[in-house]
């Protein structure tokens, strides 16, 4: 979900809804033909405040998640800390809606190893 063209796309609705008053205009559209439009503002947050996936550990997601119960087998707070990342098969089925899942995660490995270095010789100046 972290795909930033969603997200400005999400966000720009958001904005719109805002400025343009759009609820006055609901009444126009009673029973089946309408909508909450305090429901939808609701989910465009919820997709605004969702933009990560929360981990592995955290309790969300799928029980039965193959990312999830390996990241869990393994000990690992995130898949993106697993060092078999580049061959995994197992983010297969998300590639099909999400093709730059695995792209994404490769960047956020790179900069966790970068953090766990830095504190690495942080820890050897003490």
């Amino acid at each position: 979900m972290g795909n930033r063209d969603f997200l400005e796309t999400v966000s720009r609705l958001k904005s719109y809804l805002e400025r343009f008053r759009a609820n006055v205009w609901l009444h126009c559209f009673p029973g089946e033909h309408g909508f909450s439009l305090p429901e939808l503002k609701k989910g465009l947050e919820w997709f605004l405040s969702h933009t990560e996936c929360p981990g592995c550990k955290e309790g969300r997601g799928l029980e039965d998640c193959p990312i999830r119960l390996c990241a869990q087998a393994r000990g690992l707070e995130h898949c993106y800390e697993c060092p078999d990342l580049i061959p995994c098969d197992k983010f297969d089925f998300l590639l099909v809606e999400f093709p730059d899942v695995k792209i994404n995660l490769l960047r956020r490995q790179l900069k966790f190893k970068a953090r766990e270095y830095h504190r690495r010789l942080e820890g050897q100046r003490k």
